[in-house]
């Protein structure tokens, strides 16, 4: 069985301007892929994506924890801050997190669809984290 790749491209933001509007004007609702997540520099990114922020994303991805406490146990960190990377790793397009049928209001997080691999594209190189080796 082939893995599902979730890419991770860069897009400047005179690239990122014109597709926005050349979407505006041909009225689509999405402009990126559910499979792609565009940062607007390396530099970026390095910045955003951590090694914690990859050890929750190879959890939920293996474990599919039922919630951020479940999940903070698994990676054995502070649940504010697993709480917080999570949010972080949603706002950029690498997982959502789904509302729990409880009272306190929980929140299931998710991969935004069944991908086993993050692919970096760049222009000269390209780099992968397989999820499955990070667990």
């Amino acid at each position: 069985m082939k893995d599902k790749v979730l890419t991770v491209k860069f897009q400047n933001r005179g690239e990122f301007k014109e597709k926005v509007t050349k979407a505006f004007k041909e009225q689509k609702r999405n402009i990126t892929p559910k499979d792609l997540v565009v940062f607007s520099s390396v530099t970026e990114y390095q910045k955003f994506m951590t090694e914690q922020k990859l050890a929750i994303l190879a959890v939920v991805a293996n474990k599919r924890p039922q919630s951020i406490y479940k999940l903070a146990q698994l990676v054995d960190r502070d649940f504010a801050n697993v709480q917080r990377d999570c949010v972080g790793l949603a706002a950029h397009g690498f997982m959502k997190m789904e509302g729990a049928d409880d009272a306190k209001g929980s929140k299931i997080p998710q991969l935004v669809f069944d991908y086993m691999r993050i692919i970096i594209q760049m222009p000269t190189i390209s780099y992968s984290h397989d999820l499955h080796e990070v667990a």
